[in-house]
């Protein structure tokens, strides 16, 4: 075990509290910044002639101040204030954050109706979509505040990390490249990363809790339900009560009617595309418009899986060629059951692939009922055995136009991470899970991060 002396205090306090500073910066500055081009684009676009001037709207400036105390209630500032040491997940992060930005406009709302008898002193539009806004953006703007600061090292937590074997490892690059969680790696801090078997780190404890103002213990090769989890006791027995949010009808139908609202939505403004592509797939190359993949889906049974053809017609042929001809191309196949110079595709096709326009009729899979909007990546019977265990976890759900991995920089991840990304999705499913990971597919397609 590696232990720490006390740190000093300008370890301890400076990097945190730095990067509480930051975060409530970057904050404040997403409030302004969408409240000041919602005041904007109201007058310019001619509504509200009879309003109160964009200056009055400033004068609402303890909205701000409300905002603030309402993440920090809600325990959205790591470092120092209220004590939080780690951040939440970026699921919890991003609920939070919208309860957050809905209860401050709501209670500008209120405030102004009990200072105003009449609406015409003020437009209601301005703060409720400024409440929207703010609630979309306002992660983001932390997102690339935290790529900043990892990038230039600045505010980075130290943390001692505790523990040998693959876990630790596994944490240790966790921390090296992750710019969410603010940690870095040091000999000396008040935060201990516990990376041990259970019956190492009961010993330790005592050692622990004379040294460590937060200790984190990540219990090795554990998989479970952690969304939403909490302590509970009996009598003094630590426990920890673990939501299992698929088994619950409500949210179920949630997540049903999610899907087929939002497929509608996606289809309407993806017309285009459906009229467009297959035009440039006939003139650019032999064959048909669609391509129907094989692949399994809810409880292992067989789907037909739609996209836009993005390969020769005689791909199949091809791919049998190659893997029979180049002994590298082969081993990249069976790592990945992709190849990233994949002869077989065509000139449109690796433009449709680049951007992800190829994957927009699995629409029709969700419309079916075959597919989720979101869940697990769809995989074919080859690649069951790289599951093991977790395959009956995996299988339980439908599988999801995009997913936890599309999400997460796609083929940017190995295989193994691909399987735990999956594992994980299903275990910590949830109704705000999916609007998360939408958002993050949305900025992976547009920025083309990880695709092939």
């Amino acid at each position: 075990m590696s232990s720490a002396a006390s740190p000093s205090g300008a370890t301890r306090v400076w990097p945190g509290g730095l990067r509480v500073l930051l975060l409530m910066t970057a904050d404040l500055a997403c409030l302004v910044a969408v409240w000041a081009l919602v005041v904007w684009g109201y007058r310019a676009l001619g509504f509200g002639h009879y309003k109160y001037g964009a200056g009055f709207y400033f004068t609402l400036w303890p909205a701000g101040v409300v905002f603030l105390a309402t993440n920090a209630l809600f325990r959205l500032y790591h470092g120092s204030v209220f004590y939080p040491s780690a951040p939440v997940n970026p699921v919890e992060e991003f609920r939070r954050l919208v309860g957050s930005a809905v209860l401050t406009h709501v209670g500008v709302i209120a405030a102004l109706a009990i200072a105003y008898q009449s609406t015409e002193h003020y437009s209601r539009a301005v703060i409720l979509i400024s409440g929207m806004l703010t609630a979309m953006g306002v992660q983001l703007v932390r997102n690339v505040l935290r790529w900043i600061l990892k990038k230039l090292d600045v505010a980075q937590i130290p943390v001692v990390l505790i523990g040998t074997g693959e876990t630790a490892q596994l944490v240790g690059a966790t921390l090296a490249q992750d710019a969410y969680t603010g940690f870095r790696v040091a000999l000396e801090a008040d935060v201990a990363v516990v990376c041990e078997d259970m019956r190492i780190f009961k010993c330790e404890m005592s050692e622990l809790t004379r040294t460590y103002r937060h200790i984190v213990y990540v219990p090795s090769g554990a998989s479970f339900p952690v969304f939403g989890a909490q302590a509970v006791a009996f009598d003094g027995l630590a426990a920890l009560e673990m939501l299992n949010q698929r088994r619950m009808l409500a949210l179920r139908v949630e997540k049903w009617l999610l899907d087929k609202l939002l497929a509608v939505i996606a289809f309407v403004l993806l017309l285009p595309f459906f009229v467009v592509v297959p035009v440039l797939i006939k003139l650019t190359s032999r064959g048909p418009v669609f391509y129907r993949q094989n692949r399994l889906g809810r409880g292992g049974q067989p789907i037909r899986v739609w996209k836009f053809r993005s390969m020769y017609a005689d791909a199949d042929a091809r791919l049998a060629s190659i893997l029979a001809s180049d002994p590298a191309k082969k081993a990249e196949w069976e790592a990945n059951f992709k190849l990233a110079d994949d002869p077989r595709v065509t000139p449109l096709g690796r433009f449709l692939r680049k951007t992800s326009i190829d994957e927009f009729p699995q629409l029709f899979n969700v419309f079916a009922g075959d597919m989720a909007l979101v869940g697990p990546r769809p995989i074919v019977s080859d690649e069951v055995k790289y599951y093991g265990a977790a395959y009956d976890i995996f299988a339980s759900v439908h599988p999801g136009v995009t997913g936890l991995w599309q999400a997460s920089g796609r083929s940017g991840t190995d295989y193994a991470r691909r399987v735990a990304l999956d594992t994980y999705y299903v275990l910590n499913w949830s109704p705000w899970m999916d609007v998360w990971i939408l958002f993050r597919t949305v900025g992976a397609v547009l920025f083309m991060r990880g695709a092939c």
